[in-house]
């Protein structure tokens, strides 16, 4: 079972608005707003993100089996945040717009997902990594949590229902 990380192609498009649909109804199903009204990703924002060179996916199996953007920073939403961030860095990596097929699930593959986005944003200089969820996304918050990550605050993204919890993890 080989599992690894690479930057999104644009002949993964497919596989990402599947990973896509899937998301957005999961999310939906936990009863969440997060990304029901249109303010979730969309093939054409991951389009252009593979072009900027900043979408990723995991692959398992061969098969797409998860998707995130990695965004450097500053990020104006995070600029705002209600609480504090560890330390003064004025350059940081956030991920974003993580999603995971929801037909293989609970194999561990968020989890080493975003080791791997990790990793892949200390090779791009990036020490100071954060990340944002809605509160009702309980998963996303343990995934984070177990990764070391440590709740900084809440933060407003400019999209309905944009209440954030804001993590940051600070790398060696």
């Amino acid at each position: 079972m080989t599992t690894y990380t690479r930057r999104a192609r644009l002949s993964d498009l497919d596989a990402i608005s599947t990973i896509i649909d899937h998301a957005i109804a999961f999310l939906a199903e936990q009863d969440s707003p997060q990304w029901q009204h249109a303010d979730g990703p969309s093939r054409t924002e991951f389009e252009t993100a593979i072009n900027e060179g900043i979408a990723y996916v995991q692959v398992y199996e061969g098969k797409v089996s998860g998707i995130a953007k990695l965004i450097p920073g500053p990020e104006g939403p995070y600029e705002e945040i209600d609480g504090s961030w560890l330390g003064d860095a004025s350059q940081y990596m956030t991920i974003h717009r993580v999603g995971m097929d929801g037909t293989i699930r609970g194999k561990g593959l968020a989890q080493q997902f975003l080791q791997d986005l990790l990793v892949i944003s200390l090779e791009h200089g990036f020490n100071d990594i954060r990340m944002d969820t809605y509160p009702k996304n309980v998963i996303m918050q343990k995934v984070m949590t177990n990764l070391g990550f440590d709740y900084r605050g809440m933060v407003e993204m400019p999209v309905p229902h944009g209440e954030r919890m804001a993590y940051q993890l600070i790398l060696d």
